[in-house]
């Protein structure tokens, strides 16, 4: 369940320094390398759709901040802090386009700071990347042809939340890509569970 809130709950404040690039894959692309797409699928659980949709509505943010945060400390916990380019898909996300995920496996960056930095990510008026993102967020869209090296389909139905990883097998392990699936639903559940109000962004600001 969403933690009570606390007016200090966010204690510090998102790293203002540009974090170092994230490589979260185990091998680059190789040259004329042909795609070789594998996908695994999380069981549906109606316990995490209930807490994701929960704490959306109790801490006033979508549901699209609470899962590229829960994305940002899976990344983090497997691959070491820094950060990375994701692509976020969603209705409630427009228009698509890259935004700069940080990564971090623990303190300083708590669960509300994870929130507050995909929060931040997300702001119209945030810096994007320049560059393609290899990684793909999707939520509650209908899943095509893969178009990143990493994609994660997160879908909410009658059954319950699941969570979707495709990728190329040329550049992830299977069993790094099974550590990083472990590691977004524990971060899911902490997020969801230990989050507090958070702080506002300067498009906040002015409405």
């Amino acid at each position: 369940m969403v933690a009570p809130f606390l007016p200090d709950e966010v204690k510090h404040a998102v790293v203002a320094a540009a974090p170092i690039a994230l490589d979260i894959f185990d091998r680059a692309q190789a040259v004329s390398a042909p795609l070789e797409f594998v996908s695994c699928a999380s069981a549906p659980s109606s316990e995490l759709a209930a807490e994701l949709e929960y704490a959306a509505e109790w801490l006033g943010v979508r549901s699209e901040e609470i899962l590229l945060a829960a994305l940002g400390r899976a990344f983090g916990r497997t691959r070491g802090d820094g950060a990375v380019a994701v692509t976020v898909r969603s209705a409630a996300v427009a228009p698509e386009h890259p935004v700069t995920l940080l990564c971090a496996t623990g303190w300083p960056m708590g669960p509300s700071e994870m929130l507050q930095g995909a929060h931040n990510a997300l702001l119209p008026d945030a810096d994007h990347p320049h560059s393609p993102a290899d990684i793909m967020l999707t939520v509650d869209t209908t899943a095509g042809a893969p178009e990143t090296p990493l994609q994660v389909h997160v879908r909410r139905t009658a059954d319950g939340l699941t969570v979707d990883w495709t990728y190329d097998a040329a550049r992830l392990d299977s069993y790094s890509v099974e550590e990083m699936a472990e590691q977004f639903v524990l971060a899911l559940i902490e997020i969801t569970s230990d989050a507090g109000a958070l702080l506002l962004g300067q498009t906040d600001k002015a409405i």
